[in-house]
């Protein structure tokens, strides 16, 4: 009598035990070929940078916003430092010579272009000359902005300001009222119609020389406008180069 034979085996072969089937030479050929691949790829180290990951670019290059942002601190002027004395703003002082102005600022004085006076015409002193008037004109710094120098013969005369940004020694600036230039400088200040303004104030502090002095104006609502300091008669000419 004939015995069965095992399922799935065919003539002259012989049935593979279900937990030998995984084996064999075909994994072993796999596992060399996987191995064989490996050793031929570089470590991650030697890859060419362009092979880095998307968070290994980004890092390396800054975006458009931080690029505009440090473009723009290195553009931004110097603020403006230093407070008004009766000679003018550090390091620029009435009795300097243009030159000297120049280095002590570290900036060209650039000329400005001459300001037209205003409708009417303030009287001008004895000691005002034709001359005096003729050659003076404005420059301006990159240094101090917001702040003017008239020179004339090469010197300055004057300096001065309509920026609230400056302040002067005892810490009056443009936009403080009456109340406050009185508070700062008591009885030295010296008082009298504004020539422009129905209730303005022309308002001078003469220095210990009496040859300098600190001028300020006031408009009809009882706030700075404009403060200078330098050089008499200069300084007090309301028109400047213009008288």
């Amino acid at each position: 009598m004939a015995m069965p034979r095992p399922p799935h085996a065919g003539p002259g072969r012989r049935a593979v035990p279900r937990g030998r089937r995984a084996g064999g030479p075909r994994l072993a050929l796999v596992l060399a070929q996987a191995l064989a691949l490996g050793a031929a790829l570089p470590p991650a180290a030697a890859r060419p940078a362009a092979q880095a990951g998307p968070a290994t670019a980004v890092a390396a290059s800054p975006g458009p916003a931080a690029a505009a942002s440090a473009a723009g601190a290195a553009s931004a002027p110097p603020p403006p430092g230093g407070r008004f004395n009766f000679y003018g703003l550090k390091p620029a002082a009435a009795g300097q010579r243009l030159a000297d102005a120049e280095a002590a600022l570290g900036q060209p004085l650039k000329p400005l272009p001459p300001l037209r006076a205003r409708a009417a015409a303030a009287p001008a002193s004895a000691a005002t000359s034709a001359a005096a008037v003729a050659d003076c004109h404005y420059r301006s710094s990159d240094a101090q902005p917001g702040v003017r120098y008239a020179l004339a013969g090469g010197v300055i005369t004057r300096v001065e300001t309509r920026d609230p940004r400056y302040a002067t020694v005892s810490g009056v600036r443009v936009g403080d009222t009456l109340a406050r230039v009185q508070q700062a400088y008591g009885k030295r200040l010296q008082s009298a119609p504004h020539p422009y303004f129905d209730k303005g104030q022309m308002l001078t502090v003469p220095a210990p020389d009496r040859r300098h002095a600190l001028v300020l104006e006031s408009n009809d609502q009882g706030r700075i406008i404009t403060l200078r300091s330098g050089r008499v008669p200069e300084v007090t000419w309301l028109e400047g180069c213009a008288l």
